[in-house]
């Protein structure tokens, strides 16, 4: 079975979380976005035999992901984007033949940098599924959007259809819709009522930690995952 190669795009921090606009400043949503991508982060890195890398090109988060062992690549320039492609999924592809050009079989799997609650376990298991089929989705808690995408087809084109409807998009175009009770994989954070439903399944170390500071202090918390380093 093919190691797992775990692409998490972040956009930059001061673009984040703007539908949190009426909850937080600016510099409190950066803070709360960079907290949820180390605790995504720290929990991708822990399957077997991962290699994480953070697609991003904002200094911080980049930073962050060498801290904790993983890999950075910038994203591409704006006048490599195809018309229609978007920068996100511009930027996948870019990721995903970068990966492959050195690891050819390479499972690749999208995850989302939002998922301040997902448990390892939920990651594994929901990996495992997804290579039994080759091309799958994990549905976010919505219905429309995509937590993750695992890809595991070396001869199949790599094709991102993040956006709006993603899960939908991503159906048509071949790949399975995974059943699992993953609730910390499917919640990825965009709204307060998000994060009050991450709050209540239990976000991880570096999440409560930001919460606490901008005045939102949890009474109970997840014990931390300590970070598996992968070179």
């Amino acid at each position: 079975m093919t190691a797992p190669h775990v692409l998490i795009p972040v956009k930059a921090l001061g673009l984040a979380k703007t539908r949190l606009a009426r909850i937080y400043t600016p510099g409190q949503r950066a803070d709360l976005a960079l907290a949820m991508f180390e605790d995504t982060l720290a929990a991708a890195l822990h399957l077997e035999d991962v290699t994480v890398t953070v697609v991003t090109g904002d200094p911080d988060v980049a930073r962050a992901a060498r801290a904790r062992g993983a890999r950075v690549l910038a994203d591409p320039p704006a006048s490599s984007v195809t018309t229609g492609t978007g920068p996100l999924n511009a930027a996948l592809s870019c990721a995903a033949a970068h990966v492959r050009a050195s690891s050819p079989d390479a499972t690749l799997v999208v995850l989302q940098a939002d998922l301040p609650a997902v448990r390892p376990p939920e990651l594994a298991e929901a990996l495992a599924l997804a290579r039994q089929v080759g091309l799958a989705v994990v549905v976010d808690h919505t219905g429309s959007g995509t937590s993750a995408l695992v890809h595991s087809l070396p001869d199949r084109p790599f094709e991102p259809r993040f956006g709006p409807d993603s899960a939908a998009r991503h159906i048509a175009g071949g790949a399975r819709a995974l059943d699992g009770d993953w609730p910390g994989l499917r919640l990825d954070v965009d709204t307060g009522a998000d994060l009050e439903g991450a709050a209540a399944l239990g976000v991880g170390p570096a999440t409560a930690a930001a919460l606490t500071r901008i005045g939102l202090p949890l009474g109970s918390l997840r014990q931390p995952v300590p970070a598996t380093m992968n070179p």
